[in-house]
């Protein structure tokens, strides 16, 4: 079986045994959904229509964002202690995150822009992933980062590939459904990434070089 289809179907049977993973989502969840819904409360209108106010939505898809970045961090290393066979510690894995956050944001910034290049994408997916599970600061999260994908490019291709195909027809399909359609897709987009995270852990752990023996006497 290809190492990125395994990944995929590890993360999905791993956050379905495991459904705490979820938890630090429902935040920005909630967030998200209750911006979204004052959108339409408080609506502009042109002329003789009337649209969800966009600076509101605006407004909390960035609040959203930013505690969805802090919940991915946490998620990052929740499943990393579920694959190494460690108990789960919501608390933990957010102390670590805060004690963190200088170099994360760091790291999230330099993602966002290898993200936006396009061909840096696979790159900018596991720095975050790489600088949480091997406890790395900004510049060698990158290095190994670069290292990972060039050695394992083509399984990282299909893994992203698998990844973006999979939440666009989910995404879409539900949010297609009228009225409460948008609102679906919006958890369901929020679930997904919480699954493909664990994904890319596994995708990560699995195919990353093995550490150096221990030649200490």
């Amino acid at each position: 079986m290809s190492k990125s289809i395994e990944a995929i179907s590890k993360g999905i049977d791993i956050s379905v045994k495991n459904p705490v993973l979820f938890a630090p989502f429902i935040i920005p969840i909630i967030v998200h959904l209750f911006f979204d819904a004052l959108a339409y409360i408080f609506p502009i209108r042109y002329y003789h229509f009337e649209t969800p106010n966009p600076f509101i939505s605006l407004f909390g898809s960035l609040i959203a964002a930013i505690l969805g970045f802090i919940a991915g961090c946490m998620l990052v290393d929740m499943a990393n202690d579920v694959i190494n066979n460690r108990p789960l510690d919501l608390r933990r894995s957010l102390n670590l995150v805060i004690s963190r956050i200088a170099v994360l944001i760091i790291v999230a910034i330099i993602a966002a822009l290898c993200s936006i290049t396009v061909i840096l994408l696979p790159v900018g997916i596991f720095i975050v992933v790489i600088a949480i599970t091997e406890r790395l600061n900004a510049v060698e999260s990158v290095k190994r980062a670069f290292d990972f994908v060039i050695k394992n490019l083509g399984e990282v291709i299909i893994f992203i590939l698998l990844v973006i195909v999979a939440s666009a027809v989910f995404s879409y399909g539900f949010s297609i459904i009228p009225i409460i359609g948008p609102y679906i897709g919006s958890i369901v987009s929020w679930l997904l990434n919480a699954v493909f995270t664990v994904s890319a852990v596994y995708f990560y752990l699995s195919l990353r070089p093995p550490p150096p023996p221990d030649i200490s006497v």
